[in-house]
């Protein structure tokens, strides 16, 4: 059916126009000489006006990433005019899985790489470019955590475990003849520990997030048990991964999928009480993300709203998803729970701290003794 472009008079975006009515959306946009475009019809949806503004731009998005892997994948550029990002999107899209660490990977790449290199060309990149990056990185970061400098963990991520096996796939396509010496710094890495800071009264912090949860979502189940599972020690990229088929009640048990941890490993949990219940309360057909939109129906975006009302309540402001583990580590540290255990409980693969366990237990194991450490923390500090 031929779409009639005038029709489409209303701007909302880059290369997204809707209708009078704002009932149909039409997006087009350009990828190097290729246009593409696509038409939303939500006329048969009883939606008010925002709702479909909202849901037209994220289709959208969703449309031109599509639109993108397709295009460099048939492209597929592998010559001496190859830049950084035509190679990046191959190697993405040919090379990787979709996991949850390679979307992470891909962020990481959007965030550090592709303004400084992306659009050079690949053959061009030389050390010197890479260093100017990894000094950026140690001077200053995209969020409140990196402000004073990223971490090496970090660093580490961009550069060693991004950068690298993308230049890797240029090297092995015949587009570069050799790969750049890619190194962190030594001087870095020492700063960085030095400024690393323990959690002062973690387990009262700890007890303290535990009651500001259960009282300002007493009512809201589903954030009640988002965060809760925050508290007992899951990353954000694995709480809004899970899945309705994920959880089995019966057993009291729930999986972290390969493709949704950073191990690329299945891992089992035990289900928390406080977590279960907050669980069986959510009006939901128990299909599909445990933890999506109400408009889309996908994903949700870091919960900031949310996460700022609990900031306010319990007077922790440097909380974040990921502090959250900060403050469970510390909390289980001061009651001296083995760091085999905290280690294996929260789903790290580090072979000095938790390779010994894994030879005699398991997540599972060591995520009960984890919940009943938190009860035990949440109990004694009321």
């Amino acid at each position: 059916m031929a779409i009639n472009k005038d029709a489409f008079t209303e701007k909302i975006d880059t290369g997204l126009k809707a209708n009078k009515s704002y009932t149909q959306f039409y997006v087009r946009f350009k990828i190097e000489t290729k246009e593409y475009s696509k038409l939303f019809d939500y006329a048969d949806k009883n939606w008010d006006k925002r709702t479909r503004i909202t849901k037209a731009k994220t289709d959208a998005i969703t449309f031109k990433e599509l639109s993108k892997t397709k295009h460099f994948a048939q492209a597929a550029i592998f010559d001496e005019t190859s830049t950084l990002d035509q190679i990046a999107e191959a190697y993405f899209t040919n090379e990787c899985s979709k996991t949850q660490w390679t979307q992470e990977k891909q962020d990481a790449y959007r965030l550090y790489l592709q303004k400084p290199l992306g659009k050079k060309k690949i053959k061009d990149i030389r050390l010197h470019d890479i260093n100017l990056v990894r000094t950026a990185m140690e001077q200053k970061g995209y969020t409140k955590q990196t402000i004073n400098g990223c971490s090496p963990r970090t660093i580490k991520k961009i550069l060693l475990q991004t950068l690298k096996p993308i230049m890797q796939y240029a090297y092995d396509n015949k587009v570069i003849d050799s790969i750049p010496k890619i190194e962190l710094s030594k001087h870095h890495s020492k700063l960085n520990k030095a400024k690393k800071k323990k959690v002062h009264d973690a387990g009262i912090k700890l007890a303290t997030l535990y009651k500001a949860i259960m009282h300002l979502y007493y009512d809201n189940p589903l954030y009640r048990a988002l965060f809760l599972f925050a508290l007992y020690g899951r990353r954000w990229g694995e709480i809004k991964t899970l899945e309705w088929r994920d959880i089995n009640f019966q057993k009291q048990l729930y999986i972290i999928r390969a493709e949704n941890n950073k191990i690329a490993e299945e891992q089992i949990f035990e289900l928390p009480q406080p977590i279960e219940e907050a669980l069986s309360e959510i009006m939901d057909n128990k299909k599909g993300l445990v933890f999506k939109s109400p408009i889309t129906g996908k994903i949700l975006s870091t919960p900031k709203k949310q996460l700022a009302k609990i900031k306010e309540l319990t007077d922790i402001p440097e909380l974040t998803m990921h502090y959250f583990r900060h403050i469970l580590v510390s909390a289980m540290g001061e009651v001296g729970t083995a760091a085999t255990i905290l280690s294996a409980s929260l789903g790290h693969t580090n072979l000095n701290t938790v390779h010994q366990f894994y030879l005699s237990a398991n997540h599972e194991k060591a995520s009960q003794i984890t919940n009943q450490t938190i009860q035990e923390i949440t109990r004694l500090n009321k």
